[in-house]
């Protein structure tokens, strides 16, 4: 959006002609409406009239309505511009200039719930700057490794600002890789460049960001627990194959077209279980699910130990997160049912070698995909992993490197993972694929694994 264009949009919506006088006795009340207002934008960068009113009117006992908050407000939004109004909407300062920014925002938000704190907590964030005890010590741990790693840098206040600001947008890497770059940031080394990220995460995931209405995604991610997985902010991969011409660019980002990359591993079925080791592993897991299932009440439906099987993934998903927050079940199973020596040899491994936690995907291979993890002696190490049905290549169709959460496990020689994978939706700059890069090629001395043992 042009400047002039912009301009135009805000006077548009705060028309100049339109400024009245304060009605008789509605004095305290205008003053109380500006900070809320300038709170609500800090806290959710674009909130609806609508909302603005319900969440004053709770909190107050004098009662407002959308008519009125406009003529109280409109005088100080054209004398300060801590804010003003767009359409609907009551916005920040930093859309005046483009109010495309407002529109991304009312997008990203949806229908999603609102964070909304009780009025002496909410008055805080009229402060722009405010933050809650628990984001403020994970930003604080970050800015002294920013010290400590880049101690004679003086952009490294100016960087660290930098980081916060973005961050109440989202928690996308590619713009801190371009940063990283803008001021000429190198790490000491790829332990140093991964403690960043992590400290990064942790920070961003405990931020209140504009897109999740006031939620951090921490909490976000914990406010729908109890909810359909497909509603959670983390993209749960399971979804059906999407359709891509032979000669479209591949998805795995290679450049090359798809008939020239993972469509060959794809083709030849090499990186996932073949048919009769894929029915095998569903029946021995929807077995399992169903016991827990049984055990938990988790889900209202009967899952049989068949494949395939009518229950969807996402029932699934809600019994898989109670087994491995309880993997003792599995010897619960073992001690309750009667099952064949295949299935209990291979549910004694999941038992025993069963490995839960974040991990990048790095590469895909004609026998398997490339995931980077930590070991148990806290070091990084390279797992081939082998889809089930499919493929990784094919069920991502995502460009790599990607960050993801899920559980590997053994299969006879073989590693794969439980059927369900979560990713954020991240992207990778170039400094962050450098840093996984190094992690690769260090890791790489101790060879891929391609079984469970000892890592």
């Amino acid at each position: 959006m042009t400047e002039s264009k912009a301009q135009k949009m805000f006077e548009k919506y705060n028309p100049v002609d339109a400024v009245t006088r304060c009605p008789n006795g509605r004095s305290p009340v205008r003053k109380l409406l500006d900070l809320y207002a300038k709170a609500t934008v800090n806290l959710y960068g674009v909130i609806s009239k609508r909302e603005f009113v319900t969440i004053f009117n709770s909190q107050n006992a004098e009662q407002t309505t959308p008519d009125e908050v406009v003529t109280l407000l409109l005088r100080l939004v054209l004398k300060h511009k801590r804010y003003c109004f767009y359409k609907h909407y009551i916005v920040h300062y930093w859309t005046i200039d483009n109010f495309a920014y407002a529109d991304s925002w009312i997008s990203a938000q949806g229908d999603k719930p609102m964070f909304i704190p009780e009025k002496n907590e909410l008055l805080k964030f009229e402060n722009e700057y405010y933050e809650s005890e628990k984001q403020a010590s994970c930003w604080n741990k970050l800015f002294k490794f920013i010290l400590k790693e880049w101690p004679d840098n003086y952009n490294n206040y100016r960087f660290y600002n930098e980081l916060k600001r973005i961050s109440a947008f989202s928690i996308g890497i590619q713009p801190v890789s371009e940063l990283l770059e803008k001021y000429n940031f190198v790490f000491k080394g790829e332990k140093n460049a991964k403690a960043f990220f992590d400290l990064l995460m942790d920070a961003c995931n405990n931020t209140r960001l504009w897109s999740n209405k006031g939620y951090s995604p921490n909490e976000m991610r914990k406010l729908f627990e109890s909810r359909s997985p497909q509603n959670d902010p983390r993209q749960i991969i399971v979804q059906e194959k999407k359709k891509i011409g032979p000669n479209d660019p591949c998805p795995c980002g290679s450049g090359k077209k798809y008939k020239k990359c993972c469509y060959l591993t794809e083709k030849a079925k090499t990186a996932q279980l073949s048919r009769s080791e894929c029915t095998l592993f569903y029946e021995t897991w929807y077995g399992l699910m169903g016991f827990v299932n049984e055990r938990k009440k988790v889900i209202s439906a009967t899952i049989k130990p068949v494949y395939p099987n009518p229950i969807s993934d996402e029932e699934v998903y809600k019994v898989r997160e109670i087994l491995w927050k309880n993997p003792e079940l599995i010897d619960d199973y073992l001690n309750a049912v009667a099952l064949s020596n295949e299935k209990i040899e291979l549910l004694k491994a999941w038992r025993d070698h069963h490995k839960k936690g974040m991990f990048f995907l790095v590469d895909y291979t004609p026998e398997y995909a490339v995931l980077i993890g930590v070991s148990e002696q806290k070091e990084d190490r390279l797992y081939g992993t082998k889809g089930i049905r499919r493929s990784l290549s094919d069920a991502m169709q995502r460009e790599i490197p990607v960050q993801l959460e899920t559980v590997l496990l053994p299969f006879k020689n073989k590693i794969i993972y439980d059927s369900f994978m979560t990713s954020m939706p991240i992207g990778f700059g170039e400094v962050a694929k450098k840093a996984l890069r190094e992690m690769y090629e260090s890791a790489l001395e101790h060879g891929i694994m391609t079984h469970f043992g000892n890592d």
